[in-house]
């Protein structure tokens, strides 16, 4: 089970990296990381704008589950969290990351609109 809260602290390095290349502008338009929506993708000036916005709520949640995933590794190594209890704590982190990936999409696409008068 260790081997699982390692690869949700992977993910969760990864979800905040891809939130801060988003946040300081450095996530180029592409189909492969970041909020890919019709809306998104239609320019660069809307990317930047989305990302601007919503890539604090990525970079938060990415952190949480980096950090959740790493207090809780060294006990599931060890073999001292019980079954039932390490299934709950990945399931939580893993809708705490899809909230903040969906509260990401939402409110940065919303903020964006209004930035720019679509």
């Amino acid at each position: 089970m260790w081997f699982a809260f390692l690869i949700v602290f992977a993910g969760g390095i990864v979800v905040a990296w891809v939130g801060w290349r988003g946040l300081t502008g450095k996530l180029p338009r592409q189909h492969i990381a970041g909020i890919r929506t019709p809306y998104t993708l239609s320019s660069d000036e809307r990317w930047r704008a989305v990302h601007r916005h919503g890539g604090p709520y990525l970079v938060l949640g990415g952190a949480a589950a980096a950090a959740a995933a790493a207090a809780l590794l060294p006990f599931a190594a060890s073999g001292r969290l019980p079954l039932a209890f390490s299934v709950a704590a990945l399931l939580a982190v893993a809708m705490m990351t899809g909230a903040s990936a969906l509260a990401a999409w939402l409110l940065g696409v919303a903020a964006a609109r209004r930035e720019l008068g679509d």
